[in-house]
């Protein structure tokens, strides 16, 4: 069930349906969480870069379901981009892009959006 939701957020982020991409990339998250599965890490960083996009407020890392992700490496640099992303830091937000660069755009469609 988790590639379904996933490639569900992926078709809704094309159409620039942001709200709806994160709701798929959530469910897909808990899907490849419950089974152990390591693409949920990838799917969190879908919905943050969703919740970014569709400019929310709500940090998506917060959550009961993701908390025990947030100091993983793979998520520790999208971690502080929302960060910088909320505090409205533009410079710490482009310096963490650049510095952090292979952890946040390493896949296609984090670069592509």
């Amino acid at each position: 069930m988790g590639i379904i939701r996933e490639c569900g957020g992926k078709m809704f982020m094309a159409e620039r349906r942001w709200a709806e991409a994160a709701t798929d990339f959530f469910e897909a998250f808990k899907n490849y969480d419950e089974a152990g599965n390591h693409r949920r890490i990838q799917c969190l960083k879908y919905l943050v870069l969703a919740n970014m996009l569709m400019i929310s407020e709500v940090n998506p890392l917060d959550g009961q379901e993701a908390k025990p992700y947030k100091n993983d490496p793979e998520i520790l640099a999208m971690t502080n981009l929302i960060a910088a992303y909320q505090r409205n830091e533009i410079l710490e937000f482009e310096k963490i892009l650049k510095v952090q660069q292979y952890a946040i755009i390493c896949y296609l469609l984090l670069e592509y959006y």
